[in-house]
């Protein structure tokens, strides 16, 4: 993997075993745009994932909230750009930031 490979995002609800009190988690995939392995990683819950998101996309309140509300009905949510409806794009240091990364 290399330092200029850029990755595009996909968020979905996993739905946890019966007795986990969290219930769903957040997978977040990353898919190289290009040669390469995907990376995923789990989080227990959205709102910290939002908060690292926002950060990292420049994500607006509502633009997360559909998202959310996307993963909620059962559908895979892409990470697009508001304005071009397009995919975004990351480094392989944005995704550190995300913890999809070493």
């Amino acid at each position: 993997m290399t330092e200029d490979t850029l990755y595009s995002l996909q968020l979905r609800l996993v739905k946890g075993p019966a007795d986990d009190p969290a219930g769903h988690k957040v997978e977040l995939t990353a898919l190289p745009e290009g040669p390469g392995e995907p990376r995923q990683a789990h989080f227990e819950h959205w709102e910290p994932l939002s908060d690292r998101l926002s950060a990292v996309a420049s994500s607006t309140p509502f633009h997360l909230k559909a998202i959310y509300r996307t993963m909620v009905a059962g559908l895979t949510a892409p990470l697009i750009d508001r304005a071009t409806g397009h995919p975004l794009f990351f480094s392989l240091h944005q995704l550190k930031d995300l913890g999809l990364a070493n």
